[in-house]
Formats: C-alpha cells, sequence, structure tokens
C-alpha cells in the first residue's frame, strides 16, 4: 500500500474512527485501525466487536493494499502534521512509514490477517429520520443511561421503531427519559437496544442539518450511513423493561413553571448539599407558590417561586442531580411538574407531547 493524502482529512478520519477502539486493554489486534487503499479511496476502519467505524477520504492511491497500525498513535501523531499533504508507505511487510515535507515517522505494523471482520449489515429493513431529529432524541435521553454492569439491558438506548415515529428512552432505573421523532418507516416495527457508547459517537458524527439519513437495522446490529462515514453497533441482546407500564397518566397536582427560572433556582439551592451522598432538594408546592429547600451541616438554602397549580398542595423531595440533568436537556419555555402522590414517581413534561421525564422521589425529613 502506498497513497498520498491531505493532512487535514487524514486526521479527521482518524479522530473519528479511533473512538471506536477498546476502552480497556483486551486484545492488542482491536488496539489498530485497519487502512484500505484502493482506486481512488483510502478507508479507516475500527471496532471493539461491538461498535465500528468507518471513514473514507480522497487519496492518489499509488499501490493498492492494507495495513493495520497503532490507532491512537496513529491519530495522535496525525494532528501535528494537519497542514502538510502527507505519504503513507505501506510497502513494507512490518513497517508504515508517514512522510511530510523533510521529515518521515515509522509506526511498527499489526498482522491485518488477525483483524477482525466485521458484520455486513443487510440493508432491507430501515427507517429515515433528519439528522437534527435523530440528534436530538439521542442528546434528550442519554444521561439517563445506567452504569451498572448488573443492568446490561439499562447500559443502553431503547429505540421503539413504530409505524410513523419511533421513540427513544433511556433508564437507570432511578430515573427515566422517553422523547420522540417522526420517521418515515420501510419495513421495521421492532423494540431495540442500542449500546450507550454507540449512541454517543452517533450523536458526534452526525450535525444539526435538515438532511435524512437511513438508519438500517438487521437481526442484532443497527447500522447508520453518513455517505463517507459508516457507523455500525451491535445490539443488547437482551429485553428491555416494560417502561410503558411504569409511566403515570394521571395526576392530582400539577405546576406550571418557567423552565430558566426554576433551573437556576434548583441550581443554587442544591448548593448546599450537592457534594453529600444524598444531595436532594425538598419541593413544598402551596397555592400559587414553589418553596425550595435543602441543608446540610454547612447551612440551608430557601427560595421561593411563582407557579400556575391546577390540584392539590404537595410536599416532596428529588435527587437535585436528576433534575437539573433535565433542564439542561429541555429547550421549552416552560415546562409541567405533575405529581400523585409523595411517594409515587413525578414527571416532567413541556408544552408539546415529544418529551418526558420520570424521577423516582426521595423520602425528606423535616
Amino acid at each position: 500500500m502506498k497513497v498520498v493524502c491531505q493532512g487535514n482529512e487524514l486526521s479527521d478520519a482518524l479522530s473519528k474512527v479511533v473512538k471506536a477502539l477498546p476502552q480497556k486493554r483486551t486484545n492488542p489486534i482491536l488496539e489498530g485501525v485497519k487502512i484500505t487503499a484502493e482506486g481512488e479511496t483510502l478507508t479507516l476502519f475500527a471496532t471493539d466487536l461491538e461498535l465500528a467505524i468507518e471513514k473514507k477520504i480522497n487519496a492518489k492511491v499509488l499501490i493498492d493494499g492494507e495495513i493495520v497500525i497503532p490507532g491512537k498513535l496513529f491519530a495522535d501523531y496525525a494532528k501535528k502534521i494537519e497542514e502538510e499533504e502527507v505519504e503513507l508507505d505501506g510497502t513494507s511487510s512490518s513497517k508504515l512509514v508517514i512522510k511530510y515535507l523533510d521529515s518521515e515517522l515509522q509506526i511498527k505494523t499489526l498482522p491485518v490477517d488477525e483483524y477482525p471482520i466485521f458484520k455486513e449489515v443487510n440493508t432491507e429493513n430501515s427507517f429515515v429520520i433528519l439528522k437534527k431529529e435523530l440528534k436530538n432524541i439521542i442528546n434528550k435521553v442519554i444521561f439517563n443511561v445506567s452504569v451498572d454492569e448488573a443492568r446490561p439491558t439499562l447500559r443502553g438506548v431503547c429505540l421503539n421503531i413504530k409505524e410513523n415515529e419511533v421513540e427513544a428512552v433511556a433508564s437507570d432505573g432511578y430515573r427515566l427519559a422517553l422523547t420522540k421523532a417522526v420517521i418515515k418507516n420501510n419495513g421495521i416495527i421492532d423494540k431495540i437496544v442500542v449500546p450507550s457508547k454507540s449512541m454517543n459517537e452517533l450523536a458526534r458524527l452526525i450535525d444539526d442539518g435538515e438532511d435524512a439519513i437511513t438508519v438500517y437495522v438487521d437481526k442484532n446490529y443497527i447500522m447508520v450511513d453518513l455517505f463517507h462515514t459508516k457507523l455500525v453497533s451491535r445490539l443488547i441482546s437482551e429485553e428491555y423493561i416494560n417502561y410503558e407500564k411504569i409511566i403515570p397518566v394521571a395526576f392530582t397536582t400539577e405546576v406550571t413553571v418557567d423552565k430558566k427560572i426554576f433551573e437556576n433556582s434548583i441550581d443554587r439551592v442544591s448548593l448546599i448539599n450537592r457534594l453529600d451522598k444524598r444531595s436532594y432538594v425538598k419541593m413544598d408546592i402551596k397555592e400559587e407558590n414553589l418553596s425550595l429547600s435543602a441543608h446540610s451541616e454547612d447551612g440551608e438554602i430557601n427560595e421561593k417561586l411563582s407557579i400556575g397549580l391546577k390540584g392539590k398542595d404537595l410536599t416532596i423531595g428529588f435527587n437535585a442531580k436528576y433534575i437539573i440533568d433535565c433542564m439542561h436537556a429541555i429547550d421549552e419555555p416552560f415546562i409541567t411538574l405533575n405529581f400523585t402522590s409523595s411517594t409515587a414517581p413525578g414527571i416532567i413534561k413541556g408544552e408539546s407531547d415529544l418529551w418526558l421525564y420520570l424521577i423516582l422521589p426521595l423520602r425528606v425529613i423535616g
């Protein structure tokens, strides 16, 4: 293999594909990036066997071929030569020679015949969604994914693919996020669970554009083709929780409040116990006021907000971080806080019916 390409394009491609490398050292061959030169294209590929990312760039291919090189080292080095034209000479069986200006670097290669062949995804079943909508539904739920290895199904985002819409759901057992987007369905009615790492990287790869992209689902895999970039992920095989039964639909207390004012107030009140293991904020809902309070050994903070109230007065407490996380993801000016009792889940909604957040309450004394 021997090619000439632009350093900035090479660096950008490497920065994308190395996101698929294993986070922990396992098999040395998986720490490599596979580079294939053919025609007028240089293809870079990396995988941890669960997630695979492929990126193609234009190149002047002098000799076809393929090699595998240590991915992170090559990516870090490529950042230093972004402004230059680069020659990659992999004609040796044991090294890649990188030439730019009057300098060169030699990197030992890994055995290409040991590199895994990743799943070719069948493109028969798919759905079409706008880039900005896919990015939005991921960002609205991803922070709720569990990190508990004992509950593998909660370590992913559930995509409930329906006839004309897709629901994205994430939960860690204490809170749940749900959001919806319109799709054009091409033969899928399914509920799949995509690992959080794959969803995070997908959100980073796509922009906020109005362009439509196609998401392919094939048995235990999902693939998103972004023209010159392709992401393939293995799905989590365990069945997702029956989240529809968890979400209450009737409430006895409904609070309408300015989202920004509420967010800032929660943020201030939670400062007093933010470092405690049990960081909480207490809500006293009465008539047209919402009183927020929290205390610790260092002191106590109290704030009062004007609200719109339908239904009964209520006192309830929540993990402050969970509420703040939701607020950061919400982009509507007003929200409603919906409750049935001090021990039942609270629901945060907006004016639209496109998203909601469920949070289990804490028992607050005093």
